[in-house]
């Protein structure tokens, strides 16, 4: 129980400003290989704030909160399930998203597309 108080603190400290969470949700989905290898095993809207995938990922197996900051670029955090924020990236334009997300959790020099 300790653990997701940790994690509940930790994302509300992240989310800020409101988005369409399902428009994300379009833009991640839309090369569903890449989607699926990341092993989303729960997805969930943070009070339309936020957008945060549990995934189970080659590099990392815990959580990515996706928030969308006032200039329009997307933040990218990713998380340990105690709420350790591991890495961030800012500046994230919507069609470097699902790059962004792969590179970090998922990707490994010798898949060949």
């Amino acid at each position: 129980m300790e653990q997701k108080l940790m994690l509940k603190e930790s994302v509300m400290k992240l989310v800020k400003d409101e988005f369409n969470t399902n428009e994300t949700l379009t833009i991640l989905r839309s090369n569903p290989s890449i989607f699926m290898s990341w092993g989303v095993e729960t997805l969930f809207d943070v009070n339309g704030k936020g957008l945060m995938m549990k995934v189970n990922g080659h590099h990392h197996k815990e959580w990515v909160l996706i928030t969308l900051g006032w200039d329009d670029y997307y933040r990218v955090h990713i998380i340990t399930k105690f709420g350790e924020v591991l890495d961030s990236y800012e500046g994230v334009c919507f069609d470097e998203l699902v790059r962004t997300i792969d590179d970090s959790i998922e990707w490994v020099d010798e898949y060949e597309f």
